[in-house]
């Protein structure tokens, strides 16, 4: 975790989506197609390393209708990205365009 923040996210490994990131996608209906596409160029704006060796990244999507957090969980001991969870940030929670909690 020595590169700056915030910055594009490199897919290293296979990516996983959980059953809640599914049903988050349904609940702000977004299509797995739409999101798979804005899974481009995400942009990593916070990390952190897990007391088991995983880190956790937040990245920021604004390749949709509006703008989404997708909170990754980057597993290197088995090679999988786990898609956690996915949800519309508020405006009152976060400044810069998405990218920093107030």
């Amino acid at each position: 975790m020595t590169a700056s923040i915030p910055r594009p996210k490199v897919w290293q490994h296979r990516r996983l989506i959980t059953e809640h990131a599914f049903d988050k996608l349904r609940l702000i209906d977004c299509t797995l197609a739409e999101f798979d596409a804005a899974l481009v160029q995400p942009l990593i704006i916070e990390e952190t390393e897990l007391s088991h060796g995983d880190v956790k990244e937040l990245l920021l999507l604004i390749e949709w209708a509006r703008p989404l957090h997708v909170v990754v969980v980057v597993d290197d001991v088995h090679a999988e990205e786990r898609i956690v969870t996915i949800y519309e940030p508020h405006d009152g929670r976060w400044g810069d365009g998405y990218r920093v909690r107030r």
